[in-house]
């Protein structure tokens, strides 16, 4: 791996005696890890499922470091849902959250994250809110959209998934949003080591580029966010510009925030800011991949101390009409733990959170979690619906082991052969390990595939 040399060059002028320990990390090896999603699991039953030796990851109770042999990312409880392949330190982002607001001080919230693609710290903060209160991620490129998308799906999380400008989703909704994340679009430097085109893309004035871009960000993002809540940038680049520059700039422009402190890491260099800058730059956090095992993160928090809460309208949804609804009354009975409210949405009754504020004149990619899509005159089960249920849910499933091979002819979307005693006929969950990975359509001795076709390995 070769890195640029303006970029280096930067950097020894930046780190001083540290550049050396810091280029030796660069050319290092690097670390596999994931956080296992807590919906579905408990941290410590992973490893003997997994059978693999899992490290902890210190700053995050759910995440673990993980050999590259173990193939973690093709693994079928990946595609169950059972955990999420995330860089190590991008955890911190959603445990510093946590930390700030306590344990299950997230629970029942309403939490916004603006630039949420692929998923990694949307599906975090799913987790730890544990599907309760409001979360809407939104990605403004419509084919990583589209991802985040189906890992929030594949996790369980509930949420409402958007397509927009942050500026648009500022003037519709206001400050309606307890917690807003900003992880910033940035130059990237500190992916370098695990992403080798980034560094070909790197250029010396992209951190300035991007820093403008960000400064709009999170310009929308205080208008987003309701006086008291809690507002948290980060991003994964080195370059002071988008990191101290971008959190000064946003200090003198918006003296009603304040950060809060960050603790564990390394401080933020207020001097990397320029002459005038704010002692508070201390309070940010800077994670170094020479100073702990990680590629390397930047992290504000700032606590917004006075404006007013926006009176938002709140979506309404499309009813259902009387003969859809009796349709989804009888599908409810058999296919629901719970009740939910719904929406009709491109076509399928989708879970809709009472709290979501309006999605007039936005452009969405879901409204929530997509629970049965409406054929003629019936409605078959959606593959949302499949990830919500909790792990051994009682309901009609083919059971599979994790060494069954038919488990990976279900992943390739191939039919099932199946004895008559292994699971009763109609739908059924097909679960690995207690986790659904879909849906299949039993009839006497195969089990016909559901799983979506994207989905398919």
């Amino acid at each position: 791996m070769t890195y640029p040399e303006p970029f280096l060059e930067r950097m020894r002028q930046l780190l001083g005696p540290e550049f050396a320990d810091f280029e030796r990390a660069l050319y290092g090896p690097r670390v596999n890890s994931l956080r296992v999603n807590t919906l579905k699991l408990e941290p410590s039953a992973l490893e003997p499922l997994l059978q693999t030796p899992l490290r902890p990851v210190p700053w995050c109770d759910a995440g673990f470091y993980v050999s590259y042999e173990a193939r973690a990312g093709s693994h079928p409880l990946h595609a169950a849902g059972a955990y999420y392949v995330q860089e190590a330190s991008a955890m911190a982002v959603g445990a510093g959250i946590a930390g700030i607001l306590g344990r299950d001080g997230l629970k029942n919230l309403k939490v916004l994250d603006l630039c949420a693609a692929p998923g990694g710290k949307s599906t975090h903060l799913g987790q730890l809110m544990n599907n309760t209160g409001l979360l809407v991620s939104n990605e403004i490129v419509t084919p990583r959209a589209k991802i985040l998308a189906e890992n929030l799906e594949r996790l369980g999380i509930r949420a409402t998934v958007m397509n927009e400008d942050p500026g648009r989703l500022s003037r519709a909704w206001g400050a309606y949003f307890d917690v807003v994340l900003v992880d910033a679009p940035c130059s990237g430097e500190g992916m370098f080591r695990k992403n080798s085109e980034a560094a070909l893309e790197w250029s010396l004035d992209l951190p300035a580029t991007c820093a403008r871009r960000q400064d709009d960000i999170l310009e929308a993002a205080s208008n987003l966010l309701k006086p008291g809540g809690l507002l948290m940038y980060s991003t994964c680049t080195f370059a002071p510009d988008e990191n101290e520059g971008v959190v000064s700039e946003f200090l003198e422009q918006h003296p009603e925030f304040e950060l809060f402190e960050l603790s564990g890491f390394a401080p933020g260099r207020p001097e990397w800011a320029g002459q005038g800058s704010s002692a508070q730059l201390t309070r940010t956090a800077r994670l170094w991949p020479h100073l702990l095992e990680g590629e390397g993160h930047f992290m504000a928090a700032f606590q917004k101390l006075e404006g007013e809460e926006s009176e938002t309208r709140l979506e309404r949804g499309v009813s259902l009409d009387k003969p859809l609804q009796k349709l989804w009354t009888e599908f409810a009975q058999t296919y629901l733990l719970e009740e939910e409210a719904v929406t009709l949405f491109k076509g399928e009754i989708q879970a809709l959170n009472p709290l979501t504020p309006s999605l007039e004149r936005l452009k969405v990619i879901r409204a929530g979690v997509p629970l049965a899509e409406l054929k003629t005159s019936r409605l078959e089960p959606q593959h949302g619906l499949s990830h919500l249920y909790p792990r051994d849910a009682n309901l009609p499933a083919l059971n599979l082991a994790l060494d069954d091979p038919r488990v990976a002819v279900y992943l390739r979307g191939e039919s099932l052969e199946v004895e008559s005693s292994e699971a009763p006929e109609g739908w059924i969950l097909v679960r690995v390990a207690g986790l659904a990975l879909g849906w299949g359509k039993k009839v006497r001795g195969t089990v016909k595939n559901h799983l979506s076709k994207h989905l398919r390995s």
